[in-house]
């Protein structure tokens, strides 16, 4: 279970082991949605659409988290590692759920501590430039591995992954992690124009790309008769890809750039005719999502006045975009309406990669010398 972990702090050192754990524990828990659907669906007797509801209040919650959090503690290690600990209790509960109500209520705590987690994780990269690309790496390098295995355990019953992300969860609530004595700072923040329409620009990323990415599997099944372990395989691809992605990330600087190439990418992932196109969609996707993310909250950060500042407003409005995603894309996929809602989804997130261009080719931002973001 420490394996994820470990060979994300192989690839990238500079992180602390501690906060790659905590990364991949939270990835792990988003990576199972789409597997735990359709079991969740079964066991509860609910519709797939309606069985979404557990994406929504889980990443809701975690919205929330990365909102509150950062308003009212400092992001340390102890912040971390209780976090954990609440998320592998609710996991547990999770698998001994007997209604659904009760399985959202139990899903909206976890999200809630995997938003505390991911908050820590990314208000230590943007403070250490050396350390972003670890943990963004952290995230793909755990769906890689855990996209086969989670459709496998998927096959056991939905009780089963919550067990199984409890484990994954546990080793972020041992290992000790040093934040570097950080203390509370006053709450201020830049008033640079181009951060909002940044900010805006990565919840519709997370919005549009959201709606369908926790359907493609259903998609893949439905059109081409893919079973849940063949269609595991376009999430690992995804995930490959995007690892990729997070490693070249530092290296190029054009995000928009990449972020405009997601929208086709998504439509493949939706809507294409043969296996082919939905894998190739889904590995562009992974690549030019992380060519482009790390880069956009780099350009956040360079606009603020504390590296750190928008990490918890950043998160928080992606994790905003994932859970909404979700409704809509929900009532497409029970209509059966994958087209439609590829070519939305696709339409938008193009949307956003040109947003992102125009704000970096633009000449609005406040610097953070500047006496107005005082």
């Amino acid at each position: 279970m420490f394996a994820p972990a470990r060979l994300a702090y192989a690839l990238r050192p500079h992180a602390p082991v501690g906060i790659l754990a905590a990364a991949a524990a939270v990835q792990v828990l988003f990576a199972s949605t789409p597997f735990l659907i359709p079991e969740v669906a079964g066991h509860y007797t609910v519709s797939e659409g309606f069985a979404a509801g557990i994406s929504v209040a889980q990443v809701g919650a975690f919205a929330l988290s990365n909102l509150v959090l950062p308003r009212r503690l400092a992001p340390t290690g102890r912040v971390l590692r209780r976090s954990a600990l609440v998320l592998v209790v609710a996991n547990l509960a999770s698998a001994l759920a007997g209604q659904f109500w009760l399985l959202v209520a139990l899903r909206v705590v976890a999200g809630f501590a995997a938003g505390a987690l991911t908050w820590v994780a990314w208000a230590d990269a943007m403070r250490n430039p050396r350390s972003l690309a670890g943990v963004a790496s952290a995230g793909p390098v755990t769906a890689l591995m855990s996209a086969p295995l989670l459709s496998l355990v998927a096959g056991l019953g939905d009780r089963a992954v919550f067990v199984a992300l409890a484990v994954v969860a546990l080793p972020a609530a041992v290992i000790k992690v040093d934040t570097g004595g950080i203390e509370k700072q006053a709450r201020s923040v830049s008033r640079s124009r181009s951060n909002r329409v940044l900010l805006l620009a990565l919840l519709l990323l997370t919005f549009f790309g959201s709606s369908v990415f926790v359907f493609v599997a259903v998609a893949a099944r439905e059109a081409l008769g893919l079973t849940p372990f063949q269609a595991s395989f376009s999430y690992s691809l995804n995930a490959a890809a995007g690892l990729l992605g997070a490693r070249l990330a530092s290296r190029h600087r054009r995000p928009g750039w990449w972020l405009l190439s997601v929208g086709p990418a998504v439509y493949l992932a939706g809507a294409g005719s043969q296996v082919w196109m939905v894998f190739l969609g889904m590995a562009w996707w992974g690549f030019a999502f992380w060519m482009g993310v790390p880069g956009v909250l780099q350009m956040l950060a360079a606009r603020s006045l504390r590296p750190d500042e928008r990490a918890g407003d950043a998160q928080a409005l992606m994790a905003f975009g994932r859970a909404a995603g979700p409704v809509l894309g929900g009532g497409l996929a029970d209509a059966g309406a994958f087209t439609t809602l590829a070519a939305v989804a696709g339409v938008g997130c193009s949307v956003v990669g040109a947003t992102v261009i125009g704000v970096q080719e633009g000449r609005d931002r406040l610097p953070p010398t500047d006496p107005r973001v005082a």
